[in-house]
């Protein structure tokens, strides 16, 4: 029991600093997280309705992808770059492992703060969303949304801490630069952000290749609850994908982790 305590109090305080660090650039993180979201809510949700090149109803359609997107790539940046570089450059993450406790809990401890930033990375688009779609937005939000809305939330968020895990431990810092054009870009515009799932059953090849990015899964639940009346994936497959997602990234983050962890913790 008192080991239990005493990993408890050590995995908050560990969390705490964190977000302590965090805070000290909270107006470099507010601009990170909105700048992508904004252009893309200005270009796609505002200036192509407005002038007739997008249907009036195209905000509503990624509005949810919005979402999804900004708590993904949020959660990614606020897990995945703090890993590569304590164990790379700073090599914080040293004392840390030499501490009397498991490294699985300094690992976690790292996510909780990537999903604690990509929930505020979620909730930073709904003003830019309302501000510039306006009334071209029509979305749903009654109680029993919001009952199915939080697990998808958690879930989102569960997924974009693993992947963050996963790829803080391959990303050396010398390809930080090349990580968003490289990776993150690839995921953003094959997510499903601007289309529905469904939608691209007239590029069938494509529709499958989709089915590996876990951002399709999570603004495919997104528009399930936040606007049914566009055609999405059923609940449950949305949801399955987002667990099988976070199982498989957590299971080969978790490896590479310890297999770094005992590494830095042997010197």
């Amino acid at each position: 029991m008192n080991n239990k305590r005493f990993y408890r109090t050590a995995f908050w305080a560990m969390v705490q600093r964190d977000l302590l660090a965090q805070w000290r650039d909270k107006w470099e993180f507010v601009f990170r997280v909105v700048m992508l979201p904004t252009v893309l809510i200005i270009v796609y949700g505002y200036i192509l309705p407005t002038i007739g090149l997008l249907p009036k109803d195209f905000p509503t359609q990624m509005f949810a992808g919005m979402i999804g997107m900004s708590i993904l790539i949020t959660g990614i940046h606020g897990t995945a770059i703090p890993f590569t570089m304590d164990f790379n450059n700073m090599h914080e993450i040293e004392d840390r492992l030499q501490a009397p406790v498991p490294a699985n809990l300094i690992a976690f401890a790292k996510m909780t703060v990537g999903i604690i930033e990509a929930f505020i990375g979620g909730l930073l688009v709904l003003p830019v969303s309302a501000i510039f779609m306006g009334r071209g937005l029509q979305f749903t939000l009654t109680p029993l949304s919001i009952l199915k809305l939080i697990p998808v939330l958690i879930l989102i968020a569960l997924a974009s801490a693993t992947l963050g895990l996963l790829v803080g431990t391959i990303v050396k810092p010398m390809q930080i630069a090349a990580m968003f054009p490289g990776f993150l870009m690839p995921v953003v515009f094959t997510g499903a952000i601007f289309f529905n799932w469904f939608s691209l059953a007239r590029v069938p090849v494509f529709q499958i290749l989709v089915l590996v990015n876990p951002l399709v899964y999570a603004n495919e639940a997104l528009r399930y609850v936040l606007t049914p009346q566009i055609h999405s994936m059923p609940i449950f497959f949305s949801t399955l994908g987002l667990i099988v997602s976070i199982v498989l990234m957590g299971t080969f983050g978790f490896r590479r982790f310890h297999r770094m962890a005992t590494g830095q913790s042997g010197k």
